[in-house]
C-alpha cells in the first residue's frame, strides 16, 4: 500500500504532486521557486490530529476522532462508494437552533434561522452569547447520509474568533451520541468558506456545529449548508 509522505504544489500549473516518500536531502527546495511550495507529512503539527495524535490504527486504516478518544476505521469502509454518490443541499429553510439567542442590532438579523436561509451578507448571520462551547444546529427533517458541511463565516469582521469547530451528525442533539464528521482547526477569517467533508458519511437528521474555545466567546455564522442523500 501506498500512502502520501509529502505534497508539492506547482503554481504554474496549479496542481499538486503527491510523493509515497519524503526527499532525501533539501526539504525546502521547492520554497526557492517562486509560488511553489512543498509540504512533507512529518513536518505538519500533532496537534492538528486532535483526539487522533499518537493513535494506534493500523497502515491500512483511518483515524477518526470521536470525543473523547478515537475510532479506528478500514479504508476499504471510508471510501467505498465515495464519489458514486452526488450529495443536494438538504439543509435550506429548515428548523434551527441555538445555544443561546442574541440581540442583535435592529438593522441586523442574528437568529438561528439565518444560518440556512440563502443569504450570505454582512448583516445575516445567526449569532450567540459569548460561551465555552456555544452550538448551532439544523434538523435536516429526515435522516440523511451527510457527506459534507460548508460553513461561511462572518462576513464583515470578527472572523478570528472561530477557532476551533466541530462538526457532528446525529438522531439528537447529545453530543455523545452522535458521529464527528469533522472539525476545523482556526483562527478563521472574514467570510471564509469552510468546507468540512465527512470520512465515514454519518447518517441522522441534526447536525450540531459547536465553536470550541479556551475562554468564553461568540460563534457566528453566516451560512451553513449541508449536503448528503438519503
Amino acid at each position: 500500500m501506498q500512502i502520501c509522505k509529502s505534497i508539492n504544489f506547482i503554481a504554474w500549473n496549479n496542481t499538486c504532486q503527491i510523493n509515497y516518500a519524503e526527499p532525501e536531502g533539501n526539504l525546502n527546495g521547492l520554497l526557492k521557486s517562486v509560488g511553489n511550495s512543498f509540504v512533507a507529512a512529518s513536518t505538519l503539527p500533532k496537534e492538528l490530529a486532535g483526539p487522533c495524535k499518537g493513535h494506534y490504527c493500523k497502515v491500512n486504516e483511518v483515524c477518526v476522532p470521536q470525543s473523547p478518544n478515537y475510532i479506528c476505521v478500514p479504508l476499504l469502509e471510508v471510501f467505498a462508494g465515495r464519489g458514486t454518490r452526488v450529495g443536494y443541499l438538504v439543509s435550506q429553510f429548515k428548523k434551527t437552533g441555538q445555544s443561546t439567542p442574541y440581540s442583535c442590532h435592529e438593522s441586523m438579523l442574528c437568529d438561528a434561522g439565518a444560518g440556512v436561509d440563502g443569504i450570505k451578507g454582512p448583516s445575516n448571520m445567526f449569532h450567540t452569547y459569548a460561551e465555552l462551547e456555544p452550538f448551532w444546529w439544523v434538523n435536516l427533517g429526515e435522516v440523511y447520509e451527510v457527506q459534507k458541511v460548508v460553513s461561511t463565516n462572518r462576513i464583515n469582521c470578527c472572523g478570528n474568533k472561530l477557532s476551533k469547530m466541530l462538526v457532528h451528525v446525529g438522531e439528537s442533539l447529545d453530543t455523545c451520541r452522535m458521529q464527528l464528521c469533522g472539525q476545523f482547526i482556526g483562527p478563521g477569517v472574514n467570510g471564509q468558506v469552510i468546507v468540512t467533508t465527512c470520512i465515514t458519511f454519518p447518517k441522522g437528521q441534526m447536525v450540531k456545529l459547536t465553536s470550541v474555545n479556551a475562554v468564553r466567546e461568540v460563534f457566528h455564522l453566516s451560512e451553513v449548508e449541508v449536503y448528503g442523500v438519503k
